[in-house]
């Protein structure tokens, strides 16, 4: 602030060294013309100015003020304001004014600032989906609004205005049955300094019901508890998912309907088929009378009816609910005994192989469904192939623990177990369909050609057995199917191990490629062979390990899956290596039963086959044989 004085009679004015700091005109109080000061004026404010100072001379005014702008020497505005009062003579007439000027620069910058950010909220506010709200709600038994967006109408049909003059407008339209949980969140976020993040419906003044999101947090200044919030219309995204749940629901209803009429019309048919085998056969007994034949009708008839009762544990099977009559078994008698009559549900150009592990261990199955699951399999097979190719199965021992090699996640408690394995040369399943083939009604045959319970009932029955069914399959290639059935307790014969767990004597300086296209097995197979004491190559396909190969092959051992991408697969990887080198030994890997057989040759009689999962101590072992034969 600073101090003026002026005589009506003198053409300067006197400034103090407050007035003349505000002015820039130096430091000191000094006298200062009026055409110079008139010159400092803003002139779009000059007018105004020598109006109020014509008003204050003339007598007109005995106190004055002007809020004006100056323009200081070094081009800077300032806002000022102008507090002045009069002197008069004997006879009355002014002759000196004595005044006060005041900065208020930073006071009028801070009212433009406030008015620009409150022109900006008010442009959110008209463009946002909602409304902005901020309460006090130091009470909230007596809330205060302090402000509530104009777009408020929009959504429940009352003006601002009416809301300020009525805070409880906001509660009688809030759905009634939300009360309670809505004041929990706000006492919630009170205590805790947490969002508030809630939905609920309202009902506007008109009737109607919108669909709100309260979305606001908690500020505390001086006490006072500040409630500040956007609430955002989502009446459309609302009706949307529950459209979208109705329609759901209606296509679940349709494609349960659709899985109950495949069912009902396959079983029906099924029946039909039976009932007509035990009512002819009835009809016939009636009116035959050598005793032979109607011994023969008699036996038909039980038969047709065994076949109904398991047709019935199937069903069961498939809901997992099955009463199973367990016996101990023999995978391999099974297997055999399969192969005789898989002569007639198999066309001859699909050719059968066997690999049968000797000395087997025995396990505890319902012979039924096991039969019932190998012939589903088998089926499936034949249908894949379109009637042509080679079709394999497979038992093996095979000891689960904590440690085996496998990217897939396989739910086995550790043991023994006994593996049956159903492979064929087909196309192959596409990895979209692995992970619900054995869904109920999934099927990717056309329709009419099957129910999609077939895989289904396998895994139910499975599951009862205590064991697990897993499948391996590449497009081109071919599928297997691998039944796990915990072993019976027996002698543990030690010439039932495929592959002699020796240990590895000193592996210093034995260099190893390992070529696998599966990631997580790759890495596995790495760390594993490493943490034995070998020097490690890894290569993602069999074009790879060839290319590392030729560049240097003083690679001791080959490891190779037998299916992999590109060009090479295992055995085509080893048959090129060793043309580099013929004496290098190779270990093969397979997801695949008998997949040396089933996908060509390639292999010699002292090679090493390794069937995934592999457990850590069987891999080392094989890898150290390999390296000493």
């Amino acid at each position: 602030m600073g101090l003026f004085e002026h005589d009506i009679d003198h053409p300067d004015a006197y400034f103090d060294a407050g007035l003349v700091s505000i002015f820039e005109l130096g430091t000191e109080g000094q006298m200062v013309p009026m055409t110079k000061w008139d010159a400092l004026i803003h002139p779009d404010d000059q007018e105004g100015l020598r109006h109020n100072i014509q008003r204050t001379w003339s007598g007109e005014w005995e106190r004055g003020q002007s809020d004006v702008r100056i323009i200081r020497c070094d081009g800077d505005i300032r806002h000022v304001r102008a507090n002045w009062i009069t002197q008069c003579d004997s006879r009355g007439r002014v002759t000196h004014v004595l005044g006060l000027i005041s900065d208020l620069t930073d006071i009028r910058m801070a009212e433009e600032n406030h008015r620009a950010i409150d022109n900006r909220l008010a442009v959110i506010a008209a463009n946002l989906p909602g409304v902005l709200f901020q309460a006090d709600v130091t009470d909230l038994r007596a809330p205060k609004l302090n402000y509530v967006s104009p777009q408020c109408f929009a959504l429940w049909g009352y003006t601002d205005e009416e809301f300020y003059t009525d805070v409880s407008l906001f509660y009688a339209a809030h759905d009634p049955e939300d009360h309670p949980f809505f004041e929990a969140a706000l006492r919630e976020s009170v205590t805790t300094g947490e969002t508030v993040a809630h939905r609920y419906k309202i009902n506007r003044r008109d009737g109607g019901v919108r669909w709100v999101d309260f979305r606001g947090a908690h500020t505390v200044t001086n006490g006072r508890v500040h409630l500040e919030a956007i609430i955002l219309d989502v009446t459309q995204e609302v009706e949307n998912h529950e459209q979208m749940e109705k329609e759901r629901e209606i296509a679940f209803r349709a494609q349960k309907s659709e899985s109950i009429g495949l069912l009902t019309g396959g079983v029906a048919h099924d029946f039909n088929n039976l009932l007509a085998v035990i009512l002819g056969n009835l009809e016939l007994l009636g009116e035959e009378s050598d005793a032979d034949i109607r011994a023969e009708l008699r036996e038909a008839a039980i038969a047709a009816t065994l076949r109904g009762a398991d047709l019935t544990k199937s069903l069961l099977a498939f809901a997992r609910r099955a009463r199973l009559e367990p016996e101990t078994l023999d995978l391999n008698v099974i297997a055999r005994e399969s192969k005789n009559w898989m002569a007639r549900a198999l066309p001859e150009s699909v050719s059968i192989e066997t690999s049968l592990l000797a000395g087997v261990w025995p396990i505890e199955a319902d012979r039924s469904s096991l039969e019932s699951a190998l012939l589903n399999l088998i089926l499936n097979a034949r249908d894949a192939m379109g009637g042509q190719g080679a079709l394999t199965i497979e038992t093996a021992n095979v000891r689960i623990d904590d440690a085996y090699i496998d990217s897939r996640q396989v739910e086995l408690t550790p043991g023994r177990y006994v593996m049956l394995a159903v492979s064929d040369t087909g196309e192959g399943i596409a990895p979209a369909n692995l992970e619900a083939i054995f869904e109920p009604f999934f099927t990717t045959k056309p329709t009419g050609s099957g129910s999609g319970l077939g895989l289904s009932m396998i895994s139910g029955f499975m599951e009862q057995s205590g064991g697990t069914v897993q499948v391996y399959s590449e497009l081109g290639e071919g599928t297997t199917f691998k039944l796990y059935f915990p072993a019976v307790d027996a002698p543990d014969d030690p010439t039932d191990r495929q592959v002699s767990r020796v240990a590895p004597t000193s592996v210093e300086g034995e260099r190893l490629l390992v070529a696998e296209d599966e990631p997580a097995v790759r890495d596995m197979l790495l760390r594993t062979l490493e943490k034995a004491g070998y020097d490690v190559t890894a290569a993602a396909s069999g074009d790879e390990a060839f290319t590392v190969f030729k560049a240097d092959p003083t690679f001791d051992l080959l490891l190779t899956d037998i299916v992999m991408p590109g060009t090479l697969q295992g055995t085509g990887l080893a048959k090129e290596l060793r043309q580099i080198r013929f004496d290098l030994p190779v270990v093969f890997m397979s997801g695949y039963a008998n997949e040396a057989t089933v996908h060509g040759n390639g292999l010699r009689p002292e090679d090493i086959r390794l069937m995934k999962p592999i457990q850590r101590a069987d891999l080392i072992a094989a890898v150290a044989m390999a390296l000493r034969s």
